[in-house]
């Protein structure tokens, strides 16, 4: 059973053997295999000791574990995104996982390779025997083997083209996956800002994985072919005939790494402006609105029009060197045609060669020349791959959530105890956006965050989900330090929501248990009552299944708010961080929405709230007032507000720009 279990941790890429005779808590969640019941996934551990498990009949709570149970943690090798991982280290291991199959097409490439030479030895036969002897009966006998070795070849070549087919597609699937999973795991702040830029480099992908493996049975198959059949070629007319095929595979090589250069320049101008315009393309449509209401759109056409002519015009170009390039390799492989047939039948006057051996030769020679002609279409995938290999190398140095850390920790709990120091951050080319000297959030308080826009309270907010890291200082949370915790752990623990929410295509249901395991209906339904959510569903006829599309559009600003705080509800986390979250809702939502706040949030939880909407303070105890300078008022909720309600406080100094919430 555990080899069984070990193929599938292999085939979904998570860690190798490492079974256990009981579950630990900070390795969860693990495959558990318990005796008379089968798989389970333990997922979590209660305070009052007993382990949860999933199985396909739903949740259960186990007290005791039976004798004879193994357990194993369930983590993938990618997720460790330590610092020296690179793209390469991800292609090298993917590829030698997988290299028997690799080597087995590449031994179906020198059976085809071989087969090709019976066809010169044939014509050789039938030339130089078969003829002069009129020799039907050899002639009959050597055909019908040849026909056999040909048809031998072609299931040869099928089968070389099935391994291939399923190596790419497995290949393709295992880098998709890793770089996918890596993407995921990168900072907040190290993201590029050209969101539909990454897209295309994250794509191109796809181009390394086709010049790897195509390139690969190039070099380690195809080109020693050559040579070896110019060596047959010597030993069939002799060095002179083969020496004329090996000037022209030594022109070939040289004309296609002429080119070369040129193609790659235009290549990467090319790939380098494509990425840029998918940019412009995801930013048009994602603001559509604005485009049309402000009446820019012949601004961002321009914009097209421009990137379109420089991809047009470096297409264009790359296409005319590689076609230079085909052109020429086709013109150097009859031109040795010619040279040799002229050679062979020079010797032959003088009886020093066949009729035979010039055929025999003709044929080799194209076979010679012929990996030559695919040198053209290797370097434009060249091209193609380098470029993408820089990009996806770019992204492999952003630092992830856990940099550094190669097996993060993973508390069973976080209490939301804060203790900033000394931080800094600011976003590039830009001055301080959160400058703090010190501050502490206790576990359990209730802050509310005020201050004027641009003073950096959505930013502070998000260093304490830990999406950012601060430049310089640090923050520990229950004091250890933030980068330190495991991702899966502080999202677990922490909600957040953001002031622009984003939905995804799906369902709402989808949206609503994102991220959550076993959310009944019934707790949705439950939940959506107290955010007023209830109404949306009742409302439309498909109910939780209505759909929403990307990035939530067909819902309204306030609906989007109320599904992402009924979302947060479910979650019921222990640390809440709400930034704005009922910004865009009307009254009575927002109303509904305080008090669901109330109910849900428990006394030990901690809270920071940013608003400003006086109504929302309902829920704080704290204030602070921040600007771009750092805090600027610290305090009781009461006392603060007060505070701000005095002109002289007001006016005392107006660099500070404290809001009135009077």
């Amino acid at each position: 059973m555990n080899v069984v279990v070990d193929r599938l941790l292999g085939i979904l890429d998570i860690e190798g053997p490492d079974w256990k005779g009981m579950p630990v808590r900070n390795e969860l969640p693990m495959v558990a295999i318990l005796p008379g019941t089968g798989f389970r996934i333990v997922y979590g551990y209660s305070e009052d000791g007993v382990w949860l498990v999933e199985g396909p009949d739903g949740n259960d709570r186990v007290t005791s574990i039976p004798d004879g149970s193994r357990f194993h943690a369930l983590r993938h090798r990618s997720a460790h995104a330590h610092e020296g991982v690179k793209f390469l280290d991800v292609i090298k291991a993917v590829f030698a996982s997988r290299k028997n199959i690799f080597l087995r097409a590449g031994t179906a490439s020198v059976l085809s390779n071989v087969f090709t030479l019976f066809i010169s030895f044939y014509s050789l036969q039938v030339y130089d025997r078969v003829i002069p002897t009129q020799g039907i009966s050899t002639l009959i006998v050597l055909t019908v083997t040849v026909i056999l070795i040909m048809l031998l070849d072609q299931i040869v070549k099928f089968a070389r083209n099935f391994m291939m087919e399923g190596f790419v597609k497995d290949v393709d699937h295992e880098i998709s996956h890793r770089l996918f999973f890596r993407l995921l795991s990168i900072r907040m702040d190290q993201f590029p800002p050209s969101v539909g830029s990454l897209a295309s480099q994250v794509r191109g992908y796809d181009s390394i994985r086709m010049f790897a493996s195509t390139a690969t049975l190039y070099i380690l198959f195809d080109v020693p072919f050559g040579i070896i059949y110019l060596l047959v070629m010597v030993a069939i007319a002799g060095p002179l005939v083969a020496l004329v095929a090996s000037v022209f595979f030594a022109l070939s090589i040289i004309t296609g790494l002429t080119f070369r250069k040129k193609i790659e320049e235009n290549t990467e101008k090319a790939v380098v402006t494509s990425n840029k315009k998918l940019g412009v393309l995801v930013d048009s449509v994602d603001g559509a609105e604005t485009i049309k209401t402000s009446g820019a759109w012949w601004q961002m056409v321009n914009l097209w029009d421009t990137l379109n002519h420089h991809v047009l015009e470096n297409e264009g170009r790359t296409r005319f060197y590689t076609d230079m390039s085909n052109n020429f390799a086709g013109f150097m492989q009859q031109l040795s045609y010619i040279l040799i047939v002229a050679t062979g039948a020079f010797l032959a006057a003088q009886n020093k060669l066949t009729a035979g051996a010039i055929i025999a030769c003709s044929i080799l020679s194209s076979r010679v020349l012929a990996p030559i002609g695919m040198l053209p279409g290797l370097i434009l995938q060249w091209g193609h791959a380098k470029v993408a290999y820089k990009n996806l190398e770019n992204i492999y140095s952003l630092e992830t959530d856990n940099h550094g850390i190669v097996k993060p920790l993973m508390p069973d709990s976080l209490r939301g105890e804060y203790d900033v120091r000394n931080i800094r951050f600011s976003y590039k080319e830009q001055n301080d956006a959160v400058a703090i000297d010190r501050l502490k959030i206790s576990a359990g308080e209730k802050i509310g965050l005020l201050g004027v826009v641009g003073s950096g309270k959505s930013t502070f907010l998000k260093l304490l989900a830990g999406l950012y890291k601060p430049q310089s200082g640090q923050i520990l949370l229950d004091s250890l330090n933030y980068q330190q915790v495991s991702r899966q752990v502080v999202s677990k623990h922490i909600g957040y929501v953001h002031q622009h929410v984003h939905l995804f295509a799906g369902t709402l249901r989808d949206n609503l248990t994102l991220g959550l395991t076993s959310v009944t209906d019934n707790r949705i339904l439950e939940v959506s009552e107290m955010t007023g959510l209830n109404q949306l569903i009742a409302n439309h006829p498909k109910g939780l299944d209505l759909q929403i599309a990307e990035g939530g559009s067909g819902v309204s600003g306030g609906q989007r708010q109320l599904i992402a705080v009924t979302r947060l509800l479910l979650a019921h986390p222990s640390i809440w961080l709400l930034d704005e979250p009922t910004a865009s809702m009307d009254d009575r939502s927002e109303k509904m929405v305080i008090s669901a706040f109330a109910k849900t949030i428990r006394p030990e939880d901690t809270m920071v709230l940013v608003t400003h909407k006086p109504v929302m303070l309902t829920l704080v105890d704290r204030l602070i007032i921040m600007n771009a300078s750092g805090i600027v008022m610290d305090g009781p909720r009461d006392e603060v507000l007060s505070k701000l309600q005095n002109p002289q406080v007001q006016n005392v100094n107006t660099k500070k720009a404290v809001p009135s919430y009077a």
